[in-house]
């Protein structure tokens, strides 16, 4: 047990610290390890998504004045509707196929933003690609705990501004994640280890984002992406062929 809750408080560190400098990316970082050592994969993802929405508050309270809510409407609405529906579905799902599933999905995104970045220039102006970032975020968010990587391409077409980003990107984690933890309940991923683990967890949380804050405005965030995506493809083979 000491061995889990240690593993819990160094990867929430690493996690919050990835957040707070790049403004997404704990779960896709957490849920490279969790689902190894949890007893299962929906206890992964709820205890995810709960440290990530306390990261994401910390931050969303500090840069509240940046927060620019007029441009998340229709991602938002499509994200909780569309999460709802895959949370309840892939409790049907088996643990391994959902490790493989998480991998290939690990791999894709890990592609994507090493070498399609290019594609960050599509215009979000339209009711229709907000909706489908909305979706494809949904999907990710509630099957994987992986709802960032889509919205961060429209936050970052959308929102030039870094702090307006960061505080954006930050409520909106808030949001779906607190959604998120009431539909996971609901579908009985809560069990009797999330509550010890989530309060040695928020000690990592207060950690990383004590440190990323002070990175925030010194540390390159493409040079840690380019990190974090280059162990995603390494972590999402070992989940496929695993």
């Amino acid at each position: 047990m000491f061995t889990l809750f240690l593993g819990v408080l160094l990867l929430t560190i690493a996690a919050s610290f990835i957040q707070r400098v790049s403004g997404f990316g704990f779960g896709i970082f957490v849920m490279m390890f969790f689902p190894f050592f949890l007893p299962t994969y929906g206890e992964s993802v709820m205890l995810s998504g709960l440290l990530a929405g306390t990261t994401a508050l910390l931050v969303a309270l500090r840069h509240r004045q940046d927060i620019r809510w007029d441009v998340m409407g229709w991602v938002t609405l499509l994200n909780l509707s569309v999460s709802a529906v895959s949370v309840a579905y892939m409790a049907s799902w088996s643990n391994e196929l959902l490790k493989r599933c998480l991998g290939g999905f690990l791999i894709l995104i890990g592609l994507y933003f090493l070498f399609g970045s290019g594609l960050s220039r599509l215009s979000f102006r339209s009711r229709t690609s907000q909706c489908l970032v909305g979706a494809v975020s949904g999907l990710m968010g509630g099957m994987f705990a992986m709802p960032g990587p889509a919205v961060v391409i429209f936050c970052i077409r959308s929102l030039p501004d870094k702090r307006q980003y960061m505080a954006t990107m930050q409520a909106f984690s808030v949001v779906f994640n607190v959604f998120y933890t009431f539909v996971r309940a609901r579908a009985g991923f809560w069990s009797d280890l999330t509550l010890p683990l989530w309060g040695i967890g928020l000690l990592g949380v207060v950690a990383g984002s004590w440190v990323g804050a002070r990175c925030f405005e010194r540390i390159s965030s493409a040079s840690l992406k380019r990190m974090v995506y280059l162990l995603m493809l390494a972590s999402g083979a070992v989940a496929l062929v695993g």
